[in-house]
């Protein structure tokens, strides 16, 4: 979906076009160069069932539809974001939901994708929890996002008035406790922190520093704290694939 994009009382950096200049439509790290790859490894049959949770502009399900035949549905809590999407793809299913609350029965999707999703939602461990259920047995879910060196390592962003994946990045330890409670067993876990580097570099280019891109959505002193607190974060970025159970 985005880098970050799900929250009700901040602004959206996912929908700021400063950060659609830098990223398409897609709206995070790497693109779909992720999502060809992840795809790949998963391999499902044609005509496989998959829901983009967090689906964004469509961008993913365009690809997943065209490229792989499959038959994709969307899930967003975000109308705008829907909108886009079914201008892209008026004949595909879409949902204005929460990833907890997913409307569907169980055992139902044969894989779900979650692109800079997860540490978007407010309660990671249930969203899991709803992903197991309306999985088959044997279904593969899909995440990309930024993790957390350090827990909670942007105590100042959330007051700022603007919410993103740094708001809620946790530590690859903790992902992996949570989708092991959830039902998962892990079968592809990769670093692609280059990928949130060059969309630093970027930014650099275009706004001169991390610092000014920062300001364009908050003070100067709270631009300031955030980049030392990513700074000293080192945040990364991953792909992993999983198994429900």
């Amino acid at each position: 979906m985005s880098l970050l994009c799900h929250g009700h009382t901040a602004s959206l950096l996912c929908e700021q076009k400063e950060l659609q200049r830098m990223t398409g439509d897609t709206l995070r790290p790497g693109g779909l160069e992720l999502t060809n790859r992840a795809m790949q490894f998963c391999n499902l049959p044609a005509h496989s069932t998959v829901l983009d949770v967090g689906c964004g502009y469509g961008q993913t399900m365009a690809l997943l539809s065209a490229q792989f035949g499959l038959h994709v549905m969307g899930l967003d809590p975000a109308e705008s974001m829907l909108r886009k999407t079914a201008e892209l793809l008026p004949a595909s299913l879409i949902f204005q939901a929460d990833a907890a609350a997913i409307p569907v029965r169980s055992n139902f999707f044969d894989a779900l994708i979650a692109e800079c999703v997860l540490s978007l939602l407010a309660d990671m461990q249930a969203s899991l929890e709803e992903m197991h259920r309306v999985l088959v047995q044997g279904g593969r879910l899909v995440l990309t996002d930024i993790y957390a060196r350090k827990e909670n390592f942007l105590p100042g962003v959330p007051q700022s008035g603007i919410h993103s994946c740094f708001n809620g990045a946790v530590s690859i330890d903790t992902i992996r406790e949570c989708l092991q409670a959830a039902g998962f067993t892990i079968l592809l876990l990769e670093d692609h922190t280059r990928f949130l580097r060059q969309l630093a570099g970027q930014i650099i280019f275009s706004f001169g520093s991390l610092e000014a891109f920062w300001q364009l959505f908050m003070g100067v002193d709270k631009a300031a704290t955030t980049c030392g607190s990513i700074a000293n974060a080192k945040p990364g970025y991953y792909l992993l694939i999983a198994a429900k159970e």
